[in-house]
């Protein structure tokens, strides 16, 4: 199922991330506006569970798109040179900051995830996190092929995503789900949750999806090889 998208809502959903970068972690902490969600314990359980998989994986020269604030290139840098790529400068800046804090270091880029700014086959392995439920089912080929261009056969690809989590939510559908932010303004965003199937069927032209699973409530975890 798909929705109408146009590039004056794309550039709202890019301004909103811009505007939410200095209280985007609370998501993960469920503090701020998401302290009143239920369920906390399991939340940060699986959250945990994240973590430990994105701990192990990636090695070499590791692309990380869509970093946002660097929750996960923070597990990422500490074995791996990481390249990381936003859109969003103040993100950027959030992530600096955070590596800074801990001795880690990455590369910074701004840039568009549709034109990676980067040469064919120069990365070993790329990680994105919470970002394919942002992309429309229209433009899902025209970022899976950037994806593909940067890897060199063999790579591998670590994507983790949002689950459905109420009986509307339909796995793979497009839908525009209302944001509020801290100061009370409200923002449209493209969301499209996914189970392990639908994440697998997403990701079918990246390569081979040799790993897929449900941490259990919340979010969908894929591991593809470049052909």
């Amino acid at each position: 199922m798909s929705i109408m998208f146009p590039l004056a809502a794309d550039a709202a959903m890019r301004e909103y991330y811009n505007q939410r970068a200095s209280e985007y972690d609370e998501w993960y902490l469920r503090e701020g506006v998401f302290a009143r969600r239920g369920d906390a314990e399991r939340w940060h359980a699986e959250v945990a569970q994240l973590r430990e998989r994105v701990q192990q994986f990636g090695q070499g020269r590791l692309l990380e798109i869509a970093s946002g604030t660097g929750w996960w290139t923070q597990h990422l840098a500490q074995h791996a040179h990481v390249t990381v790529l936003d859109y969003a400068p103040a993100m950027l800046a959030q992530l600096g900051a955070r590596l800074d804090a801990l001795g880690l270091h990455a590369i910074r880029v701004r840039g568009d995830a549709y034109a990676l700014p980067f040469a064919a086959t120069c990365f070993d392995c790329a990680f994105f996190g919470f970002w394919l439920s942002h992309v429309p089912h229209t433009r899902r080929l025209e970022f899976l092929h950037e994806v593909r261009r940067v890897l060199h056969p063999g790579s591998e690809v670590m994507i983790i995503d949002s689950a459905p989590t109420t009986p509307d939510q339909v796995p793979g559908a497009e839908f525009l789900h209302e944001r509020v932010l801290n100061d009370g303004s409200r923002h449209q965003v493209l969301k499209i949750v996914h189970t392990p199937d639908s994440l697998a069927q997403a990701l079918a032209r990246l390569g081979e999806v040799t790993k897929c699973w449900s941490t259990g409530r919340y979010f969908s975890v894929a591991i593809v090889k470049i052909s």
